[in-house]
């Protein structure tokens, strides 16, 4: 029912399957629509750039073709020659991998409200690790320039950049280490590759999403190489040694984290502040807008309050993580994955289903966008 001749005949009750079937249709569709182009480029036929405007080759693809919009449009990105626009929503379009949480402004109220919590070291490697964690916060703050009281932006730029450039390591480190693990022990990970890469994949879009706003001149690169060159090793020897005194690592590393973001989003909100002067106005990129789904309006202090929201999360991730014994244990997790997935392939059908209304032209009296689509 939705070849060419027939979607302007497309009753109401179309826009309102049910989401496990729009889903199983938008990735079959998504699967088929890959193949095409890989079949065609192999065989050397011609492909009309301007089709791939939404990334739909020239053949007809037997699966519903609105629905393979979203997914081959950040598949095909390289073939596209678009503007800085495109390309941060590409870049941030996270429809085909990790999926990211989408914070409520209900979640982001409640993480505003967890700043101050804090792990009390239990164990000796927990004090090893806090008294480590505490020498690397006061070492980053003087060489930064960073003082909790009116910080100055440039400092806060240092700050922020470097931070999420070493942030994105540890779980990288940590899901490399359990694929390897798993694959020499020939048993499951039981679901924490997953949730390590999806932590890293979120530090490094944070970075991303700074360097939008920021300029990183020659001393915050050479403070960014500095610190992965020296800490990578460091942090690959401590997970060798014990993978949860790694963990407890992080989540003394992201409190200190939720600590700064909530003191910058402080000083921003407050007038008469240095932060307040220089940001209270600016507006967050398109990237961070198409990552945390935020308004076209969307504030930076908004933004800065999705990232402080993802570090809380990783703060709890990993000192539950620090707390599970061994490496055999399910992955709690899990559960507020699939959940995001589900969210995030709602959120494009829902796009794609309003596209292909544009783009056939009917009206409110045909199709009701707020009972069709929700």
């Amino acid at each position: 029912f939705f070849k060419e001749d027939k979607f302007k005949t497309v009753p109401t009750a179309v826009f309102t399957m049910t989401l496990h079937k729009m889903q199983h249709r938008l990735l079959v569709g998504s699967s088929r629509a890959l193949r095409v182009r890989h079949s065609a480029l192999a065989s050397g036929r011609n492909f009309n750039i301007a089709a791939l405007k939404y990334s739909l080759p020239v053949q007809r693809i037997t699966h519903p073709q609105i629905f393979t919009r979203c997914f081959t449009q950040s598949m095909l990105c390289f073939d596209l020659k678009s503007s800085d626009l495109h390309e941060q929503k590409i870049a941030a379009d996270h429809t085909w991998r990790q999926h990211n949480h989408v914070w409520t402004e209900d979640e982001i109220s409640e993480k505003l409200e967890q700043v101050d919590l804090k792990h009390k070291p239990q164990s000796i490697s927990d004090h090893i690790m806090s008294s480590i964690m505490k020498t690397l916060y006061h070492s980053f703050n003087f060489i930064t320039g960073y003082k909790q009281k009116d910080p100055t932006p440039k400092a806060i730029e240092w700050r922020l950049i470097v931070l999420e450039s070493f942030a994105g390591v540890p779980g990288f480190l940590a899901a490399g280490f359990r694929h390897f693990y798993s694959l020499r022990s020939l048993k499951r990970d039981h679901g924490f590759i997953y949730t390590f890469l999806e932590e890293a994949e979120n530090e490094r879009m944070h970075l991303l999403v700074c360097m939008k706003m920021f300029d990183a001149g020659f001393f915050t690169k050479a403070l960014v190489v500095t610190a992965q060159f020296t800490m990578t090793p460091f942090l690959m020897m401590v997970y060798v040694i014990k993978p949860q005194a790694l963990h407890r690592f992080v989540g003394y590393l992201e409190e200190t984290a939720v600590h700064t973001y909530s003191n910058v989003i402080k000083h921003v909100e407050t007038p008469g502040t240095k932060l307040h002067a220089a940001w209270s106005d600016l507006k967050a990129p398109p990237m961070a807008r198409t990552y945390w789904n935020l308004d076209e309006g969307a504030s930076w202090a908004t933004c800065l309050k999705h990232m402080l929201a993802d570090e809380c999360h990783h703060r709890d991730v990993n000192h539950a993580a620090a707390d599970l014994d061994g490496q055999e244990v399910d992955n709690p997790f899990m559960a507020e994955h699939m959940r995001d997935f589900d969210a995030a392939a709602k959120r494009h059908m829902e796009k794609a289903l309003r596209k292909a209304v544009e783009d056939k032209g009917l009206g409110s009296e045909r199709v009701r966008k707020d009972s069709a689509l929700h």
